[in-house]
């Protein structure tokens, strides 16, 4: 038990210095204006470590911290919060299904659920400004792949999944 609680305590502390890096350094590492979510790769790793009741409140308050603290339209706040909570929720009630993958599905299936949170969430953000075909392959797919590589590099360090005991 405090092998795991020094991992959990480990984990917590890189997922913050993560919070901090996306909200100072948010556009040092943007490429070509396309900027990964690390705010949603800690849900991520949040959603298969936690309750689900934190996990959801937690998408909320960094969504909302994010419509805070990064540039954006006074217009559009609540998208972000809107679009964390419901893809976390998703995640939430697929997780037994998650449970079950391994390998490339599992990772097929967290870059479809990248996609949807940028495509939604472009698209209502870009609406009518930018037509939509050119709003998916501009923001959300760059997005989606700069976002999901992150992950993965996270990932490599500390596994989403946790081995040790499944939390449902």
């Amino acid at each position: 038990m405090e092998t795991r609680t020094k991992n959990s305590l480990m984990l917590y502390i890189i997922l913050g210095i993560l919070f901090i890096i996306s909200i100072i350094v948010n556009d040092f590492i943007g490429i070509a204006g396309v900027h990964p979510d690390i705010l949603l790769i800690v849900l991520f790793f949040l959603a298969f470590r936690e309750r689900p009741f934190i996990v959801l409140i937690a998408a909320f308050v960094l969504g909302f911290l994010q419509d805070i603290f990064l540039p954006g339209s006074i217009q559009y706040w609540g998208l972000t919060p809107l679009f964390k909570t419901l893809i976390i929720y998703g995640l939430l009630k697929l997780r037994p299904f998650f449970n079950n993958l391994k390998g490339v599905g599992f990772f097929a299936v967290l870059f479809g659920m990248i996609f949807l949170y940028f495509m939604f969430y472009d698209l209502l953000y870009y609406s009518g400004y930018i037509k939509p075909f050119i709003v998916l392959y501009r923001f959300a797919l760059p997005e989606t792949v700069y976002t999901f590589i992150v992950l993965l590099i996270v990932h490599c360090i500390f596994p989403l999944k946790n081995k040790e005991k499944s939390l449902l």
